[in-house]
């Protein structure tokens, strides 16, 4: 039996509309260097893996390299258009405003998810919130270090975790760290039938209202016990 003490929340896509911005930037650059490719199909079934493991893919496919000093810029032009167009995903204030909420892991650098954060309000509501970001561990998500060390840091058992994730990259890193998972679908990005994706890889409870998350934890309670 586990009891959820500790709600543990992604970033982009969860918190943050981003994902759909940043999809827009990556399918455009990447597009201009690998037309060869079809980007957009490509890219899209692999939304929140990080950026530049997907440039790679991509230009692995296409047979060519990586132009030197394509990742920064790519970078620098995303950061810039998820700062400018991306909004807060609505009713979020619920999340960020839940008493079990401890921490923000994200698979975006760091930079990014402290803009992110700022945006949505969390520094201000919840200063006590932990950050967490893929620059910290060896292996992003889908691998499980980031929520393990998000869990060493905050002194807590995995088993004691719930965490709200939206993509199938990251319910897989919560899962191999012995986390609980519910799922978010209501970003601007989900594709069709996502939801039977994450119910397919074990996550039960699904939902795409920030309103109905006191239910939705309600219920991941009672099927702990």
């Amino acid at each position: 039996m586990s009891v959820f003490t500790t709600l543990i929340s992604d970033c982009d896509g969860v918190l943050i509309d981003s994902e759909v911005v940043a999809h827009d930037v990556l399918v455009r650059e990447v597009q201009s260097i690998f037309p060869m490719v079809d980007c957009n199909a490509f890219l899209i079934r692999s939304f929140g893996q990080k950026t530049e493991d997907l440039v790679r893919q991509v230009a692995q496919t296409a047979g060519r390299e990586i132009p030197d000093g394509f990742l920064q810029h790519l970078r620098i032009q995303t950061d810039a258009a998820i700062e400018q167009h991306s909004l807060p995903i609505a009713h979020a204030g619920i999340l960020i405003e839940h008493p079990k909420l401890k921490a923000v892991a994200s698979n975006s650098g760091l930079a990014r998810v402290m803009s992110a954060v700022h945006k949505v309000g969390l520094l201000t509501a919840r200063p006590d919130v932990q950050i967490f970001s893929a620059d910290q561990v060896k292996q992003p998500k889908p691998a499980p270090d980031l929520y393990l060390l998000a869990a060493q840091a905050l002194a807590v058992e995995p088993a004691q975790c719930l965490v709200v994730e939206d993509s199938t990259a990251g319910v897989q890193a919560a899962l191999a760290a012995g986390m609980a998972v519910i799922g978010f679908v209501g970003g601007g990005h989900i594709p069709a039938h996502h939801a039977d994706d994450l119910r397919d890889m074990g996550v039960s409870l699904v939902f795409s209202d920030m309103r109905d998350l006191p239910r939705i934890l309600e219920q991941a309670i009672s099927v702990s016990h």
